[in-house]
């Protein structure tokens, strides 16, 4: 009996979210589109407020279905000292889908709307996918060894198309999102990496490198960690209510200034330093969940 109420309610909240998506998405795609062909810097910058707009209104709704219906039992610490006109960067432990839904109830209209980094196939995701270039999510592209050697042209493309999609977010406050492990955590990942972390995959730092020599008003890395109780994580068991208890706990941490380079991405010697501190960011957040989990 449990079951079966469990897949009704996860049915209810999908075709929520669904709805939810496809009436604010035909008045964000217009907006965007309207955005893209206007040459005028200002006025774009006021599309884009607007669209944000609808952004919020989206996660706000969604907030509603999460609290009201599956009713979580979510414990935050550590989010009192942040504010709507400061840039970020921001990243999270990667678990689940639910992770998603999760940052974004956390963080809405308290910081600027999260940017996640998404790859680039994801812009051809029907309806999503113009959302979220509408509102302006970095679309990154990578090219692989394979790729490069066919093509030498392709070297430093990548690097290139990422600074260029980022350099616009110095005209407002961002809050630019890398889930830094780059993928979603699985056991099997885990031993495939032969991760030094006992809860966390390896981070990444390409990316969050590339945003700190891009944008010069980012002085602060907002770091969050998301433990479940329940061991079953997929999007689904979100919908049902499965995923009763969470802890979630964040730090604003000021980035060391020596990282705060334009030529962070591409030097060396500062992006080892960076990938360094990254690393014992990793390990005090892999303390914590090793502290914090559910017993």
């Amino acid at each position: 009996m449990n079951t079966f109420i469990e897949n009704f309610k996860g049915i209810v909240c999908f075709l929520i979210l669904l709805t939810n998506t496809l009436v604010l998405a035909t008045l964000m795609i217009p907006l965007g589109i309207i955005k893209f062909l206007i040459p005028i810097k200002s006025l774009r910058i006021s599309f884009t407020k607007m669209i944000i707009k609808i952004g919020e209104i989206w996660i706000s709704v969604n907030s509603i279905w999460v609290l009201k219906i599956l009713n979580p039992n979510i414990k935050i610490d550590g989010f009192e000292s942040l504010n709507k006109n400061e840039w970020y960067l921001t990243t999270s432990n990667h678990q689940s889908w639910a992770d998603i839904f999760m940052v974004q109830m956390l963080t809405n209209k308290k910081i600027p709307m999260l940017k996640f980094f998404m790859k680039h196939v994801l812009i051809y995701v029907p309806v999503i996918g113009i959302c979220w270039w509408a509102l302006d999510m970095p679309f990154l592209k990578r090219y692989t060894k394979e790729q490069i050697k066919k093509n030498p042209n392709l070297q430093g493309r990548d690097f290139k198309e990422m600074r260029k999609s980022l350099n616009h977010y110095s005209l407002h406050p961002v809050s630019v999102f890398s889930y830094a492990e780059g993928t979603r955590f699985t056991h099997k990942k885990h031993i495939a990496q032969d991760s030094p972390y006992n809860n966390l995959l390896k981070p990444k730092e390409g990316g969050m490198a590339l945003a700190l020599s891009v944008i010069p008003s980012i002085k602060f890395l907002i770091d969050i960690t998301i433990i479940y109780e329940s061991p079953k994580r997929s999007f689904w068991d979100y919908l049902c209510g499965r995923l009763k208890n969470i802890k979630i706990f964040v730090k604003k941490i000021e980035i060391p200034k020596e990282f705060l380079n334009e030529n962070l991405a591409e030097d060396d010697r500062l992006r080892s330093n960076f990938k360094v501190w990254l690393n014992n960011v990793w390990k005090d957040k892999d303390d914590l969940i090793s502290a914090e989990s559910f017993k």
